[in-house]
Parts: C-alpha cells; sequence; structure tokens
C-alpha cells in the first residue's frame, strides 16, 4: 500500500522484472486496504505498507491488520524512503517482518525484491535485516 502513484507503478514494474507471476494490487490508503481485504476471497500473501501514508499511518494501520483475526497472519514489510533510526526494530515489535527503505534507483528496487521473492518465513526477516 502507497500513497504515491509513482512509487507504486515503479513498484509494480520492478516485480514484474523480478517474478511476472506475482500479482500486484495497489491501494491507496488504509481505508481502501481494509475495504480490498473484506471484498477479496483470497488474501494477499504479503503486504508492502508505506509508513507514510495520507489518511491514516502506515503504522496505524499495521496496528489494526495485526490485530484483527482475518488479518493479523499476512505477513507485512513496512516500506518508506524516510523513517527514524528505530522503525527498524519497531516494525520487528509490532509483528511486520521489518521495514524496507525506498531503494534510490530501479536496478537497486529490482536486486531488493528480488532478495525478497526468493526469501521465505524466517530467512525472509534476516534478509530484511540486512537491507
Amino acid at each position: 500500500m502507497d500513497d504515491d502513484f509513482d512509487d507504486a507503478e515503479l513498484f509494480q514494474e520492478a516485480l514484474g522484472e523480478v517474478d511476472a507471476s506475482v500479482e500486484f494490487r495497489h491501494v491507496l490508503d488504509g481505508r481502501k486496504m481494509f475495504h480490498f481485504l473484506s471484498t477479496e476471497e483470497r488474501k494477499p500473501d504479503l503486504i508492502f505498507l508505506d509508513i507514510n501514508l495520507s489518511d491514516i499511518s502506515g503504522w496505524q494501520c499495521l496496528i489494526q491488520l495485526k490485530s484483527h483475526h482475518d488479518y493479523q497472519d499476512i505477513p507485512v514489510i513496512m516500506y518508506s524512503n524516510a523513517y527514524a533510526l528505530n522503525d527498524h526494530e519497531m516494525a520487528r515489535q509490532m509483528k511486520a517482518l521489518g521495514l524496507l527503505t525506498k531503494p534510490n534507483s530501479f536496478p537497486l528496487l529490482i536486486e531488493e525484491l528480488t532478495k525478497i521473492c526468493k526469501a521465505s518465513g524466517e530467512e525472509l526477516e534476516r534478509v530484511l535485516k540486512g537491507m
């Protein structure tokens, strides 16, 4: 989820280059995310959640996701271009897998998404710690 169309479009393009079989869905804000989740039969395998959203913060969305019995098991990666030093640890404490800093280049985004797509479970958490 990202409220910046350009960032979302770049993310979708990079993800398509990494793994064309991945289905990408973009949601603009927290309210729309919960509407999307409540109307879809199949829940997402992973949510990238921008910290800095226009309606409610990504942190607030994460709290709501992790406190809802239907959504609490969906893995979440917090995603932002601006964050505080303790945000990596806070993301893990709030039950996200970790925090990914928005890369400043397309090739770097592809590289990081490749690592994420190849990893799973605890391995994914280790990969995110190294980013």
